[in-house]
């Protein structure tokens, strides 16, 4: 009998042990389930470097490692804008000022960098990366040294995260939300460190994007939308990536506030060899000043380091040694860098959802009474370029597009063909219903020193043009929102032209987007679309070309001008500076990254300001044939 329960025993027992052994067998691996968890060599994990290469990867070694001569400390102080910024976000409505995506790209790293002298991918976030023969199926591995400011690792997770914040319509920016929607599939986290990225449409600048996506912490993002986001982080940030983070205890918000940031002693990647020469400041405050003849008072006075010459006039005319003690004493110095910066649009622009700017012949005829060549030669003492592109600096402008002549009489012929004549016995400008030509021009304030001269002309003909001046921000944020009949604006550039934002008709009907001209013309359409699509840089220059001719014969922008140099600065001298000045295609926030204080310097100056002595010239660059100034031009680019 115990021998027969032995048997039944023995037999549950193994069966249960089958069972057992059966869901062992068969249950997926924790890994499988949470790709956080596959962390293996070829999962991008440690040795992933010795197996890269055979994999397909690719990765680039050869990176500017920034001046040797670099030293670390002390704290710069820069003008961030006119006005304080409404919002500290980059993503979502309000966030066009240059401070915004600045303060973004000191403390979130990109995934890659891109050397645009060399024309080559660098390393950042990512160490490596890959494309597959589809040409819409990315790879980026992220550093596994990479952290969070709070100690926290990134991980492909924190791209998703990213992406779902980018596409979130409600952060009410309809130019991004749509377009990364439009251009990229969700991205995949296949293991803690690779990320794939898919585009849904082959486009020979959707890698870059990609490459350019600079993730934030999803254990933040993924418990807030769009607009939870908009709400949350308007005055705040979430943990950082990058070198600097944003010190709110040091800084103030409001009209006579400030921003301050301050260098990471436990970035992640500060003893990598791309960034020891660079990121050089301790401590980076950016203050706000609206009016200009106060911004040029406080930094003669000491209060900021760096002063971004915008006005031609007090450029050759105030700021000389017999106007300027500091000048004449060698305590600030005068600095043009030439190089390769692209240039956006820029000049008077049209709502064309309003009449009468819908008629290409009014806005013609206002391309003919835009006197830039008297602004230039008079005002401008000769310092900037006339536009006839919206690709100025690439080879995507055309050569070929004619300069708009200041012709009072072909202004008048195109008007009369829109309706518009000075009737017997009248001197304005009326329509068929005896209506005069009147209307606003937003500025913002003190612009109508440039632009009373263009009033007049108006005049001249029987038009009555009436300033409508605000602030800076004001006038930038109902620009925006196609609140303006007329108005005058400036775009920065990419190196590669992305003009889809700017011109294509499925942006017409929207605020909050770079068509403020609500520009809807099929043709482009057609041409962009061919653009995007064209893999070949020497077929993709002639569609560019035509872009460029129909795009400025259109008239939405009555061109202006442009500076054909990098920067143009005033500094105090005390900085150490690399042979180069600036970046291949830097600009006035190049500083922040590539100079350091030079520590004697600083002393000397000291002294000097004290003592009421002169300096010497800095070591850089040589002086200009052409004025008072320190000119740099490492790549020979001067006009």
């Amino acid at each position: 009998m115990k021998n027969s329960y032995r048997k039944l025993y023995f037999l549950i027992f193994s069966v249960m042990l089958i069972s057992v052994a059966y869901g062992f067998t068969f249950a997926q691996p924790e890994e499988f389930k949470d790709p956080m968890l596959k962390d293996t060599d070829t999962d991008g994990g440690i040795g992933f470097e010795k197996i890269a290469t055979s994999l397909g990867w690719e990765t680039n070694t050869n990176i500017d490692m920034g001046d040797s001569n670099a030293k670390k400390g002390g704290t710069l102080t820069m003008l961030g804008g006119a006005t304080f910024p409404k919002t500290y976000r980059a993503i979502g409505k309000d966030t066009r000022q240059q401070i915004n995506s600045l303060m973004e790209s000191m403390q979130y790293d990109p995934l890659l960098s891109y050397d645009y002298e060399n024309l080559e991918w660098e390393p950042n976030l990512a160490t490596h990366w890959k494309m597959e023969s589809d040409s819409i199926t990315y790879r980026f591995r992220l550093d596994p040294n990479a952290r969070w400011s709070d100690g926290r690792e990134v991980t492909s997770k924190d791209v998703v995260a990213y992406y779902n914040l980018l596409v979130d319509p409600g952060h009410k920016d309809p130019n991004v939300s749509k377009w990364y929607e439009e251009y990229f599939e969700v991205p995949i986290a296949e293991s803690k460190y690779i990320v794939k990225i898919v585009a849904k449409k082959k486009d020979w600048r959707v890698f870059r994007y990609a490459a350019g996506f600079t993730p934030w912490p999803s254990f933040y993002l993924d418990e807030i939308d769009g607009a939870g986001y908009i709400e949350k982080y308007n005055y705040s940030f979430m943990p950082v990536s990058g070198p600097y983070q944003f010190n709110p205890s040091k800084s103030k918000k409001g009209t006579d506030g400030y921003l301050v940031f301050e260098k990471r002693e436990d970035y992640w990647a500060k003893d990598y060899d791309r960034v020891k020469n660079f990121n050089n400041f301790d401590e980076i405050k950016f203050i706000f000043i609206e009016d200009e003849n106060q911004q040029a008072v406080s930094f003669l006075n000491g209060d900021y380091d760096i002063y971004l010459s915008g006005r031609a006039q007090w450029w050759v005319e105030k700021f000389t040694a017999t106007e300027s003690k500091e000048i004449d004493l060698g305590w600030v110095q005068k600095l043009k860098v030439f190089n390769s910066l692209p240039k956006g649009p820029s000049g008077i622009v049209f709502n064309t959802r309003i009449e009468p700017w819908d008629d290409v012949n009014v806005r013609k005829a206002f391309a003919h009474l835009f006197d830039v060549k008297k602004l230039n030669k008079r005002l401008f003492f000769g310092e900037y370029s006339q536009l006839n592109t919206f690709f100025f600096g690439t080879p995507y402008a055309n050569p070929d597009n004619p300069y708009t002549s200041f012709n009072p009489n072909k202004a008048l012929n195109l008007l009369k063909k829109a309706g518009w004549t000075v009737k017997s016995g009248d001197t304005r400008l009326t329509n068929a219903s005896g209506e005069p030509f009147e209307f606003k021009f937003l500025i913002s304030t003190g612009e109508d020193r440039i632009y009373s001269s263009f009033q007049q002309d108006l005049a001249n003909i029987g038009i009555t043009m009436e300033f409508d001046q605000m602030d800076a921000s004001g006038a930038f944020a109902k620009t925006m929102k196609k609140q303006f009949e007329v108005t005058s604006q400036g775009w920065t550039a990419g190196f590669f032209p992305s003009m889809e934002g700017m011109m294509h008709s499925k942006y017409a009907d929207d605020i909050e987007v770079t068509n403020i001209t609500s520009m809807n013309i099929p043709e482009l359409d057609e041409l962009i679309d061919q653009y995007n699509q064209e893999w070949d840089a020497q077929k993709r220059i002639p569609i560019a070309h035509k872009i460029d001719e129909i795009a400025v014969k259109s008239y939405h922008y009555a061109m202006g001008w442009t500076s054909p140099y990098g920067a143009r600065l005033l500094f105090w001298n005390k900085f150490g500076i690399p042979e180069t000045g600036i970046s291949y295609v830097g600009d006035w926030r190049s500083p922040i990254g590539m100079w350091w204080i030079e520590p004697d310097k600083e002393k000397n100056l000291q002294k000097a300001k004290e003592g009421q002595t002169s300096l010497d010239s800095p070591n850089i660059g040589y002086k200009s044939p052409d004025g008072d100034w320190i000119e740099i031009d490492h790549w020979n680019k001067k006009p």
